[in-house]
Order: C-alpha cells, then structure tokens, then sequence
C-alpha cells in the first residue's frame, strides 16, 4: 500500500508587480509641451481672426426688419409656385434688304442694316410683319462728300424702326470719291422673308 503522508509543496517566489509610472521620457515631454501650446495657440488666432473680419464703424450693417406676417419663414423655392410670368420670346423676322439709289451706280460698299425690334417685344413675330415691315421701303435723302462717306441722312418716308435701320447701314455706307459733294435718294426696300 502506498504511503499516504503529505508531501509539502514547495512555490517559487514571485515578484510583486511594479505599479509605479515611470516618469515621462525627455522626448514625450516634449511632446505634451507642444500640444499644450497648440491647445492654448487656436483660441488666440480664432480671436484674432474674428477681429480682424469684424466689419468696421463706417461699413453700413445690413438692418433687417420683420416679418409682417406672423410664422412667416423662408421656404424653398420648389415649395412655392412662381408668380413671375416667364418671358415672351422676342419676336423674329427674317428679312431681305435691298438698296436702290439715283444716279450711276457708284457704291463702293454697302452695310447690311440690321433691324432692332426689341422695342416692339410685346408684339408677336406675325404682329411686328403686319405693323413695322407692312409698309418695307424707306426713302432718305444723303448727302455724299468728296471722299464718298455720307455726310447728312435725312428721312422721306418709312416706319421709325426701318428708318433707324437704314439710317445706320447708310452712314456705313461708301460710294466712291468725287470732286464736288452730291445729294441722293436711297431707297431700302425690307423683303419678308417666309420661314
């Protein structure tokens, strides 16, 4: 039979842990002493940039005044429906111009004038060929100098915004030299063109 006696247990010591902090290496203090300054440095450049864009005694202040409608709150615009009333397009006239005149034909060069119909945009394409271009000629009376430029533009006949047309293209205009200044009728006639 075996022996039944306690045999006692021998444990090696153990060391106790150490729970003390080191202290803090030359490089980490380092490192808490600048993030420290930065801690401290961002609320003075904050100062310091509110100050400086802080608007100055002799700006005026934008005064805003209430609202004089109780709950009255800006609402997005896809919310709401527009009460502008768009835009009419303005309207389009394709037109042919053509130039006469008395006397030997002398034109060195001809502008092309350009009709300007947005004073008349409240009126329809169909509107503006039966009012400005119902009666398409326009008659002026020049006056040619010697270098063949056009001194004087006198009108005979036409509807006012014809007459601006043609009056700019024959200012633009240049007949060829001469020895003595010479009077001319010019006629424009102002073709509508179907679309």
């Amino acid at each position: 039979m075996l022996d039944q006696r306690s045999v006692p247990i021998k444990h090696d010591p153990i060391d106790a842990p150490d729970f003390e902090l080191d202290s803090p290496t030359v490089p980490t203090a380092k490192l808490l002493a600048v993030i420290g300054g930065a801690v401290l440095l961002i609320p003075i450049l904050i100062a310091v940039v509110v100050f400086v864009n802080r608007p100055s005694p002799s700006t005026p202040t934008k005064v805003y005044s209430a609202p004089s409608t109780p709950y009255s709150y800006p609402t997005p615009s896809s919310w709401s429906v527009s009460t502008d009333v768009p835009e009419k397009p303005a309207p389009v006239v394709n037109y042919q111009p053509r130039i006469t005149w008395d006397g030997p034909n002398d034109i060195e060069h001809f502008e092309d004038p350009e009709v300007d119909i947005t004073s008349v945009s409240h009126l329809t394409s169909e509107e503006v060929k039966s009012t400005v271009f119902k009666n398409r000629i326009v008659k002026l009376k020049v006056v040619i100098n010697t270098e063949g430029e056009i001194d004087t533009v006198e009108t005979i006949s036409g509807h006012p915004l014809l007459v601006d047309a043609a009056t700019a293209s024959a200012k633009r205009s240049i007949f060829r030299s001469r020895s003595r200044p010479t009077t001319r009728i010019l006629t424009y006639t102002f073709r509508v063109l179907k679309d």
